[in-house]
């Protein structure tokens, strides 16, 4: 789901984050640095196991170190309408105690050998992580092994993640963006399963029982489904015999529920959930590109010029630098595997918002109208084809990377090709993406405050339980 490539890094990630149960998921910057590490550092190979699974690795030995992500595509919106919460609790549960271990049996197991392990679940996936010294390798991957099939699922702690979830949830109820992030996605989504809640409600979590967890993993932990990335040191033949180890007893398909593709709401809309404080909270969205679409690039150096380039984006120089009226707006590319959106954000003073809005719609108008300069492309193509003066080091940030390039379907050679998509990109490809996405007459509109001059299409209350 960000972390995803050419997505910009922001708190509108949050969205993505959910999209992806990879750690807000890597967003566009994890690929720049990727980009400006030496090729041979992060160029991936193919390792297939004697029983057909297959990973993507990319070896490197100058550390005892091996880092593993993996995912199984389909996550939360699989819940059930009438038990949503239920993959996060599943797999929150899937390191507290597995085979012979109990709960805290396995996690000193975990802390013994300095063994990172961890599982969430997001929007379109269900993601693990594995993290270890190279001595301890074989104990990670056989607890990653009793994790994913033979979780104990123990009715305490199940009851007792329940409770945490449960807290979590309410904690959630409190944050203005995450209101003006549902009452968005309600509007936009209905009924459909995207508009469903990660942590769920009070009432769905409390109806979700310990059999409804094991069919879960059962049914959506499965090899059809799973990609895999390794970074590290390890060899092709070691792995291929770690994978059978590992993920061989999984099953072979998994039964999941058909997913239906999302339509955007023909008209625009203003929703106002009305919260007391001093600031008001907005959220917007327009229709964008999912990520195999053919303007993808395009739509990047787009929204980058508009809302993505930091202070040098259009609306951070009209919003905040010209008028300081907000600290900071922003917009980024959000792709999920059944819908594409352009999310924007930003906070502002309760008197201040119908004078902020009113400048953001001028400025997004403007740039429907009249498209982008040469000089803002150029600035845009450059930073997205790899400028960032950083290096990426860390295995585990390699091997997230690379799970999110087999979730997004870019292939092996990804890294390669994607600097030259993007200088391919012309200026008639640009204006062509800015008529078709960038049209501020299809906006949707989120408020969470009390703001002031505001007229909104319709007034939601904030989700209490």
């Amino acid at each position: 789901m960000i972390t995803q490539y050419g997505r910009q890094a922001s708190d509108i990630r949050r969205w993505a984050t959910e999209t992806r149960g990879l750690v807000f998921c890597l967003v566009m910057s994890v690929v720049c640095l990727l980009l400006s590490v030496p090729a041979n550092a992060t160029t991936p190979r193919e390792v297939t196991s004697p029983g057909g699974i297959k990973a993507w690795l990319v070896e490197d030995h100058k550390l005892p170190l091996i880092a593993m992500n993996f995912a199984f595509r389909g996550g939360v919106e699989q819940d059930p309408a009438d038990k949503q919460g239920l993959a996060t609790l599943a797999m929150d549960l899937l390191t507290e105690g597995a085979g012979d271990f109990d709960a805290a049996a396995f996690q000193q197991q975990l802390a013994d050998h300095s063994i990172e392990l961890n599982f969430s679940a997001g929007r379109d996936c269900l993601s693990g992580g594995m993290k270890a010294l190279s001595a301890d390798r074989d104990k990670a991957f056989d607890l990653t092994r009793l994790a994913l099939t033979k979780p104990r699922l123990d009715p305490a702690d199940l009851e007792r993640l329940r409770a945490q979830q449960g807290a979590a949830l309410r904690s959630q109820l409190g944050n203005p963006d995450w209101q003006a992030r549902y009452a968005l996605f309600q509007k936009i989504f209905g009924s459909h399963p995207y508009g469903r809640r990660r942590l769920g409600s009070v009432k769905t979590l409390a109806a979700i029982t310990r059999d409804d967890v094991a069919s879960f993993i059962v049914r959506h932990l499965a090899q059809d489904n799973l990609v895999i990335a390794v970074a590290g040191d390890i060899t092709p033949k070691q792995l291929a015999t770690a994978l059978d180890a590992m993920f061989g007893a999984l099953p072979k398909h998994a039964r999941m529920a058909s997913i239906d593709e999302t339509a955007w709401p023909q008209d625009s809309a203003i929703i106002l959930s009305p919260r007391e404080g001093t600031q008001t909270e907005l959220l917007f969205a327009m229709s964008g590109p999912k990520r195999d679409d053919a303007d993808w690039y395009a739509a990047e150096i787009a929204n980058y010029i508009l809302g993505g380039g930091g202070f040098s984006s259009r609306l951070m120089q009209d919003v905040r630098d010209k008028k300081g009226l907000t600290y900071g707006i922003q917009t980024g590319l959000t792709p999920s595997v059944h819908a594409g959106l352009i999310v924007g954000q930003a906070a502002t003073d309760n008197p201040k918002t119908a004078e902020a809005w009113k400048i953001a719609l001028d400025t997004m108008r403007r740039f429907y109208d009249d498209g982008a300069t040469d000089k803002e492309i150029n600035a845009a193509k450059d930073y997205l084809t790899g400028s960032l003066p950083l290096e990426l080091t860390s295995t585990d940030k390699i091997s997230a990377a690379l799970v999110e390039i087999q979730l997004d379907r870019l292939g092996l050679d990804y890294l390669d090709r994607r600097n030259d998509l993007i200088r391919k990109v012309t200026t008639d490809d640009i204006d062509r993406v800015i008529k078709r996405w960038f049209n501020p007459d299809r906006l949707t509109l989120s408020m969470i405050g009390k703001p002031e001059g505001m007229t909104p299409t319709e007034t939601r209350s904030l989700v209490r339980e």
